[in-house]
């Protein structure tokens, strides 16, 4: 696999199209990935089924979660714009939008 499947990022391929971003978010979602990061997007595809994502375990483990060590998340968005809006981050705080 190459890293960026690994990580969940697809900015992270050598070459970035439309044929290489639809193919590694269907191959994602075949494995029930469902998030997938691009960059600072994130991308959520409808699984058509229940996952056990958004239980009390999951929602702890992306708490205070390192940039790129679980796998892409709403919790792992959720979690960077809190900490970066308190300024945990570095920088003082910052001001945080998020388009869904």
């Amino acid at each position: 696999r190459p890293p960026s499947e690994a990580a969940g990022d697809l900015a992270a391929l050598a070459e970035l199209d439309e044929a290489a971003l639809l193919g590694g978010l269907r191959e994602r979602f075949l494995r029930q990935q469902v998030y997938t990061d691009v960059g600072d997007i994130l991308i959520a595809m409808n699984p058509f089924q229940p996952l056990p994502l958004y239980g009390r375990e999951v929602s702890e483990q992306y708490r205070h979660q390192e940039t790129g060590t679980l796998p892409p998340h709403i919790f792992a968005v959720a979690s960077r714009a809190y900490h970066a809006m308190l300024g945990h981050r570095g920088g003082g705080p910052q001001s945080q939008c998020i388009v869904i």
